[in-house]
């Protein structure tokens, strides 16, 4: 049987223990499941995305409304209205 050694923050850790341990799970064995499923499908478990935030398209949009509001273009509007 081998070993593996991974480096995480301490936070992440006790999150992920926090989470496999409700689930009645300590998180050596949350880590074995995982590596089996990614071995059984031959793909990772779950399907990686980048967060849409940082798409070309949105960051473009936002690049204009900085320089709108840097050049006096913009004005404020209130979401809600005062009642």
């Amino acid at each position: 049987m081998a070993n593996l050694q991974i480096r995480l923050d301490d936070e992440l850790r006790n999150k992920a223990q926090e989470v496999a341990g409700n689930m009645g799970l300590d998180l050596a064995s949350a880590v074995r499941m995982f590596l089996c499923q990614m071995v059984r499908e031959n793909a990772l478990p779950f399907r990686p995305s980048a967060d849409p935030f940082y798409s070309e398209a949105n960051m473009t949009r936002l690049r204009d409304s900085l320089n709108q509001l840097q050049s006096g273009k913009a004005s404020r509007h209130e979401v809600f209205p005062d009642e």
